[in-house]
């Protein structure tokens, strides 16, 4: 660490550091020249940048090039433990805590069920998991750019507050104030669903040349739309809420507050509530003894399992979730006719099973694809 001048974000967050480090990123081992022309900028601006993350240890020279009749050029590559970034999912079952290195390599990973959903009580568990994932990947504190933690509900934008998360029941609560009192690191809160959007697209397609829209089908369903430019927020920093369609009338009651959304009727918790009444009122249905006996235990992966088996009970429920949730894609394409739509969450764990349905039901859905879980 000695040898490196201080790293900071202002290292590798303008716009210049981050294209070169994102070109250098994706070739592995790339010569100046080359990344001058793939970022569109001169060649000595490419050199003093370089030249710069080499100091601070972020890029390396990794050998010489082959050589076109001059000089051989040097060999630009990322240093992969130079620094650290930190995930953090929040989930109404779920914690999960992921540590990446500088080349966006999984180091480390834990997941743990959700403790509590009282704030006091789930900021003690992340902080805890947080640092506990930190001392096991065993690198120093300081090589941690910053914990990213992405939060079901409307979170305001910049401040990270949760303005209003139906799933957790909190109403304006301070969670990046909070975080940053218990860890020692930069900490940004999102809304769960454009995280993982970002994050998809990132790894998919880094440079989306319209409008890109996605899903997540989990305990809830939430969505993101992400243009050109960017995440798009709206107005108000509620874009993109497609699980709150509402698509039946006198409907499911819905946490939001409304009636016959599609969260309320096709979510993974929806899914789970429609198989324990209908077992609890004497439907036959595998479904039973997945959950030995015990319907609080029914979730959506065992209505899921039984329907693939044959069951008619749990085939029923899933095909009725497919329809809305078709509802609501087919509603998403013709308003904002998007280049693509990715979806992901546990819904979709199910391979092609769930997607199969859902177009079968809704042939002019022809931009779908699913997340490679």
């Amino acid at each position: 660490m000695d040898k490196f001048t201080k790293l900071d974000l202002n290292s590798i967050t303008s716009n210049n550091r981050m294209n070169i480090f994102n070109c250098i990123l994706e070739a592995k081992e790339i010569n100046r020249a080359v990344i001058a022309k793939k970022v569109g900028l001169s060649i000595p601006a490419v050199m003093s940048i370089t030249d710069d993350l080499i100091q601070k240890g972020i890029i390396y020279v990794i050998g010489k090039g082959k050589s076109s009749g001059g000089k051989r050029p040097e060999l630009l590559a990322v240093v992969p433990d130079r620094f650290f970034f930190v995930g953090v999912d929040v989930g109404r079952t779920s914690v999960r805590v992921v540590v990446m290195n500088n080349c966006r390599d999984v180091v480390y990973k834990v997941s743990k069920p959700t403790e509590s959903v009282e704030p006091d009580e789930l900021i003690n568990q992340i902080t805890e998991m947080t640092m506990e994932s930190i001392n096991e990947s065993k690198f120093p504190l300081d090589r941690v750019v910053g914990i990213g933690v992405a939060m079901p509900g409307l979170i305001e934008r910049g401040t990270g507050r949760v303005i209003f998360s139906p799933n957790f029941g909190w109403n304006n609560i301070a969670l990046q104030d909070e975080l940053k009192k218990h860890l020692p690191f930069n900490v940004l809160v999102e809304n769960a669903n454009r995280a993982l959007v970002i994050g998809e697209i990132k790894n998919t397609q880094p440079n989306p040349t319209s409008c890109i829209v996605g899903v997540n089908l989990g305990y809830g369903i939430g969505s993101a739309i992400v243009l050109p430019n960017g995440l798009y927020y709206g107005v108000s920093g509620t874009s993109g809420e497609i699980g709150h369609i509402i698509v039946e009338n006198h409907g499911s009651y819905c946490s939001c507050g409304n009636y016959g959304c599609i969260e309320s009727i096709a979510s993974g918790e929806a899914i789970a509530r429609e198989a324990r009444i209908a077992i609890a009122n004497k439907i036959q249905s595998s479904v039973l003894e997945k959950c030995e006996g015990d319907l609080k235990k029914i979730d959506a992966k065992m209505v899921f399992d039984a329907a693939k088996e044959g069951d008619h009970l749990a085939q029923s429920i899933v095909e009725k979730a497919a329809d809305y949730i078709g509802k609501g894609l087919a509603i998403t394409i013709n308003m904002l006719d998007p280049e693509q739509i990715i979806l992901c969450g546990g819904l979709t764990l199910s391979g092609d099973f769930f997607i199969d349905m859902i177009k079968k039901r809704y042939p002019s859905i022809r931009c779908l694809c699913r997340r490679k879980c």
